[in-house]
């Protein structure tokens, strides 16, 4: 499993495309709709949105990923990076930038690879 994380616009899923020969239909591109992950592709881009989706819906995002990693030991896995900046005033918005927290730390635990980007520059992290 990879993780590659990053600010909004920084090139990750680029990045992927490019380093992991990833073609269109390989990608599930999560939107704040998006209501399951599918781990038959091979990257799932912004779980960040996808964790809007449940964290509004009243469950934890990283529930979805199950207890055993070997689902989706495969999969290259891209989130926007929402912990810097300011803490949001809305009780909503907060939740969910503490579950990406946790979404991510269980992914970049699994992972064998993560990757962080920075205006494009990508930076190998473990």
């Amino acid at each position: 499993m990879i993780l590659i994380i990053g600010g909004s616009y920084q090139g990750k899923l680029d990045f992927a495309r490019q380093r992991f020969q990833l073609a269109e239909d390989e990608i599930q591109v999560c939107t704040e709709d998006t209501g399951a992950l599918d781990f038959s592709r091979r990257c799932i881009a912004y779980i960040d949105r996808f964790a809007l989706n449940r964290v509004r819906s009243g469950f934890e995002p990283a529930d979805a990923l199950g207890t055993d990693p070997g689902l989706y030991k495969d999969v290259i896995f891209i989130a926007n990076d929402v912990s810097g900046g300011v803490v949001p005033m809305d009780p909503t918005l907060r939740a969910w930038r503490e579950a990406c927290g946790r979404m991510n730390l269980k992914l970049a635990k699994a992972s064998d690879e993560v990757w962080r980007l920075f205006c494009g520059i990508p930076q190998r992290v473990k």
